[in-house]
This record gives structure tokens, C-alpha cells and sequence, in this order.
């Protein structure tokens, strides 16, 4: 039994000391830190949303239609950016409360602070959550609600999700047309032009032969074809096709389409500005900046695989 006397003294310690603890809060701090969530508000309340940083301010209305952008420019959105931001204003969460009544609000950078996410509500009431400067705690900030006093303890992934600028809203690819819908494209840079014509339109694009200026290629040489035509996308805001003077462009698509059915030709015009080339749907009214190497690549890549080496 005295041999074991040390254990057990230990193990009666260690649970007077455990008592102790709880008994004066030690674990309080822990708890503190759970995530909660910091706002209570529905998505389908929502009727407006406001990104205000350093660099842009945004602006989004919902109407029956959805979402449109109304700052900088009502350019048009990419599906599910405009719901998946908001979705994660909602899902912020606070760890903890910080100072309950603020005196100072300039020690936590929200005296005048740069970054605020604003939603309008049905009934016209706003809240707006203010990020201030980080904490001393890598990976939080500072952040209040405009409308009450306290200050939290943001995560920054919390921060991160919400940090958009427009050009994460707006739809960045000017051609929308799936492989299988393209029966045919004819590709005109500088004077120079390139067709492309699909075998059997009833196959997938892999599965059908294709012809490339009269010569035949598979369906899978013909998607890596595809890949270069149809898969622009833009780095930069949107600029009004309007603005654009569209006489004689260097760069002219014309696709032919085959969807549910119907035969139509869908045809883009380029004009070369600097090193971009402005690329526009004929009848849309937004234009979209390529890099001219992008352009010159493509047109470069429509030739016809190399014939295999005689055995």
C-alpha cells in the first residue's frame, strides 16, 4: 500500500486542483472563444448590399430579376457571386467581446475606418459592419456594427470572404457557348483566317471528327481548339461597348451553334488597344479586355496535329 501512497496523493492533487480552477474561472477565457455568430438576419431580407474600402466601393440591388450591379457600372455579374458573398456577410462570426463601450474608438482603427459592408434591409433599416486594425493575436481584428457600441474580435477569415472588389462580382468570359453546342467557328486576326467545322453535330464535341481548314482532326484534338477559343477571360473591368470604336477590328468570331435544336451564329468583333485586345459580342453592350498574346496564341494554336512518323 506505501508503495502506491505517492500515486494517489498526486491523482488528489490533481482533482483538488481542477475544483480550484473551475471554482475561480480559469477555463472562462476558453469558453469566451467560442465563434458565435454576430448577426441575426435572413438573406431573403436583404434588398441591397454596399463594399466600401481604401481602393473601390461596390454596390449590388436585388429586384425581381436578381442581382445587378449599381457601382461602379451596371456591368453584368457572374452567377452565384452576388448570393455567395452575402451568404457570407450572414456566417460572420465575433470571438469575443472586446470593449463593450468603447471610449476611444481610434485605438482600434474604427474611429474613421476604410472597410465597411453595409446591407439594406425590406423594412429600409441598415447594418454595417466596420473593420478596424488587427490585433496584437495574429489572424483577428477589430470590427463594431455601426449601430451598437461594442467591439469584437473578428477572424480573419471572416474578414478575407468579405473583402471583394468588382472585379470578383462581374462575369469575366465574353463567349458563353458549351463545346457540345459549337458546330463550327471561323477566326479572323489580322486578315488571316482559320475555320473550324464539326463531322457530326449530333456527337459530343470529343466524340465527333471535326475539319480544320478542310483537313480532319479528331475530337480530341478539336477540344484543345475549343479550349483556346472559347475559354477567354477577362482580368479587368468591363468597359461600355458603346465606347469603342469597332470599324475594322482586328479580331472577328463567328460561331455557329446548335442548342435544342436551333441553328444560330453568334459573332465577335476584337479591336487592339495597346496590348489588349477589346472583344464584343455583337449586340451586347459590354466589351472585354484579352491580352493580345492570348489572342495571337490562339490563332497561332488552330493548325492541324503533325502527322505520326511512318513505322
Amino acid at each position: 500500500m506505501k508503495r502506491f501512497l505517492p500515486t494517489i496523493i498526486l491523482v488528489v492533487l490533481c482533482i483538488a486542483g481542477f475544483i480550484y480552477a473551475s471554482s475561480q474561472n480559469f477555463f472562462k477565457e476558453e469558453e469566451e472563444q467560442t465563434a458565435k455568430a454576430l448577426l441575426a438576419i435572413k438573406e431573403e431580407d436583404v434588398t441591397s448590399y454596399r463594399i466600401k474600402t481604401a481602393a473601390d466601393e461596390v454596390e449590388l440591388q436585388r429586384k425581381d430579376a436578381g442581382w445587378t450591379m449599381t457601382k461602379p457600372s451596371a456591368m453584368p455579374l457572374a452567377p452565384f457571386e452576388a448570393d455567395g458573398w452575402l451568404n457570407g456577410f450572414i456566417s460572420v462570426t465575433q470571438e469575443g467581446v472586446v470593449d463593450a463601450s468603447p471610449a476611444d474608438l481610434g485605438k482600434f482603427g474604427l474611429a474613421s475606418p476604410t472597410e465597411e459592408y453595409e446591407v439594406t434591409l425590406k423594412n429600409g433599416s441598415k447594418t454595417t459592419l466596420q473593420i478596424g486594425s488587427p490585433l496584437p493575436i495574429y489572424g483577428y481584428y477589430y470590427a463594431k456594427l455601426k449601430e451598437t457600441a461594442p467591439v469584437y474580435k473578428l477572424p480573419e477569415t471572416s474578414v478575407r470572404i468579405l473583402q471583394k472588389t468588382p472585379l470578383d462580382f462581374i462575369q469575366k468570359m465574353p463567349i458563353n457557348i458549351g463545346y457540345n453546342d459549337l458546330t463550327g467557328a471561323t477566326v479572323t486576326w489580322n486578315g488571316a483566317s482559320k475555320s473550324l467545322a464539326k463531322s457530326d453535330p449530333a456527337k459530343t464535341a470529343s466524340e465527333s471528327a471535326w475539319k480544320l481548314d478542310g483537313k480532319e482532326v479528331t475530337g480530341t484534338d478539336a477540344t484543345d481548339y475549343l479550349d483556346q477559343i472559347l475559354l477567354f477571360s477577362t482580368e479587368e473591368l468591363l468597359k461600355a461597348a458603346s465606347s469603342l470604336k469597332l470599324d475594322a477590328p482586328e479580331l472577328k468570331l463567328e460561331l455557329k451553334v446548335k442548342k435544342d435544336g436551333k441553328d444560330s451564329t453568334e459573332t465577335y468583333t476584337g479591336k487592339v488597344d495597346g496590348e489588349s485586345v477589346w472583344i464584343v459580342k455583337q449586340g451586347d453592350a459590354w466589351a472585354y479586355s484579352i491580352p493580345k498574346m492570348t489572342v495571337e496564341d490562339m490563332f497561332d494554336a488552330l493548325v492541324p496535329p503533325a502527322p505520326a512518323p511512318a513505322q
